[in-house]
């Protein structure tokens, strides 16, 4: 396909650009053309302008000799020995014949008009005339006497089929020579073409194919300093670039999935978390209670009861117990927050371009708006990130293609307090109004097993509790979810 492409640009280019040389040389050949004619006919009217005079010098001598006789076997001498010459006249000055070489050309029609333009005017006159056989050349000369005056005129017809021949050669090796420049021309402009264009753009072609497939290979090479090689300058910079966005592409799809396992560290240490705290509730305290018994009961026996060492190995036990589960407690204890002053613009900056492709792969537009007049908090910045993720992630989840979740943040007073609100809106089918009140219950979750802990909302819920603030859930079927951050800014942090 590609080869039969290139064959039809490279014949619509010569043809491009030979139409118009072909249109220069028809005009020049033409021309060329008209000119040989003309000078050829203009060489022919002279030789036999150079007959007719001297015939006209014979004829007058005679004629002023009165040898009648000797004019008309002159006249029939030339006829006979000159092929060219079909037949001479002499007219008197009635314009009436007098002689004629060929009798058989009495019969013919009198060329009145130039034998009157040729007496009035005394000077030769001629006219060419194709006829049916062949073209003839028609030279009128005038006649004068011993005074100079004008007594007849000399008709003599030359027969112009050499004139003819001449100017058909001279037009084939004109048009010849023309065609052979013009074939010439041609094949040099295609092989130009070839090597100065169409190589050059196949390459070009080769190379993008190559890169729609994946395959960025070497850049092409920039031999010239014309617009191709300002092309292929161009093709070099973009595969750069699209190398470059497919290389920060990957690496963004790497940290997103590093977040997304991060955040699923987290619910399962929050998880393992609830449940080694109820363990150590439910346990901690019949140990206790056990372990304070023995100890009773061991004080109370003598030094050398042989129960004691039983005793003292059971309370032993129980302390190991109560040392594992402490162990566990300290092992998914959250971390202590690192307060500090941050600017949540930064953060959703940060997070904006992890998100975007999540929502690519959900089909749902992201968008984000952040005011330029935010004040700062004191907060975590790894737990606000957290709780922003967790809170995007459900609006993504739950908001089907085509879609949109915008992230809205605005300073507003909130209990008398400066803050900053975080909305996350999404167009998503809703939540009922009999789950509503639950979305915050740790372990619900209204996706599919194996698809969700239950737990994020409980512990964005947490975070922003400990952070001073609040979240809130408005949803209504089929109008889509909202939920609102509020964490109070950093000067009403301190008071």
């Amino acid at each position: 396909m590609g080869r039969y492409s290139r064959m039809g640009l490279r014949l619509r280019l010569i043809l491009v650009l030979v139409l118009p040389l072909v249109l220069v040389v028809g005009v020049y050949g033409l021309m060329r053309v008209r000119s040989e004619r003309s000078e050829l006919l203009r060489e022919n009217e002279r030789n036999v302008a150079l007959t007719a005079k001297a015939i006209q010098v014979a004829v007058e001598a005679a004629l002023r000799d009165r040898q009648i006789s000797d004019i008309r076997r002159l006249l029939f001498e030339i006829v006979e020995g000159q092929e060219q010459i079909d037949r001479i006249r002499i007219f008197d000055q009635d314009l009436q014949p007098l002689l004629v070489s060929n009798p058989l050309s009495i019969g013919e029609e009198i060329p009145m008009a130039s034998l009157r333009l040729t007496i009035e005017g005394g000077q030769p006159h001629t006219y060419y005339e194709r006829g049916d056989e062949q073209p003839v050349l028609y030279y009128f000369i005038p006649l004068r006497g011993r005074g100079g005056e004008i007594t007849g005129t000399l008709e003599l017809v030359h027969l112009a089929s050499g004139v003819e021949q001449r100017i058909r050669a001279a037009v084939w090796d004109v048009w010849l020579r023309l065609g052979a420049v013009l074939v010439l021309v041609a094949v040099i402009t295609g092989a130009m073409l070839q090597r100065q264009v169409l190589r050059p753009l196949a390459r070009l072609v080769e190379r993008i194919r190559r890169l729609g497939q994946g395959e960025p290979g070497q850049p092409l090479p920039v031999e010239r300093r014309d617009e191709l090689g300002r092309v292929a300058e161009a093709f070099n910079t973009m595969a750069a670039q699209l190398a470059e966005a497919r290389r920060k592409h990957l690496a963004e799809s790497e940290r997103a999935l590093d977040l997304e396992r991060q955040l699923r560290h987290a619910e399962i240490l929050s998880v393992a978390g609830r449940l080694a705290s109820g363990l150590a509730h439910e346990v901690g305290t019949p140990l206790n209670i056990i372990s304070g018994r023995a100890e009773f009961v061991l004080k109370t026996l003598p030094a050398d009861d042989g129960r004691r060492e039983d005793l003292e190995v059971m309370i032993g036990q129980i302390d190991r117990i109560s040392g594992i589960i402490r162990a566990l407690l300290d092992m998914v204890r959250p971390a202590k927050p690192e307060i500090q002053a941050i600017g949540l613009a930064t953060v959703v900056e940060r997070l904006m371009p992890l998100l975007h492709h999540t929502a690519r792969r959900h089909g749902v537009v992201l968008a984000a708006t952040v005011a330029e007049d935010l004040p700062l908090v004191l907060a975590d910045p790894n737990q606000v990130q957290q709780v922003l993720i967790n809170v995007v992630m459900n609006a993504l989840a739950a908001t089907a293609s085509p879609g949109h979740v915008r992230i809205l943040a605005r300073p507003r007073m909130a209990v008398g307090r400066t803050g900053v609100e975080l909305d996350v809106t999404d167009t998503g089918s809703g939540i009922p109004p009999d789950i509503l009140p639950r979305v915050f219950e740790p372990f619900f979750t209204t996706k599919a097993p194996g698809q969700g802990t239950g737990l994020g909302l409980t512990i964005c819920r947490d975070i922003v509790r400990e952070h001073g603030g609040e979240i809130q859930v408005r949803s209504a079927v089929n109008e889509g979810t909202t939920v609102t951050v509020w964490l109070p800014a950093a000067d009403e942090t301190r008071r």
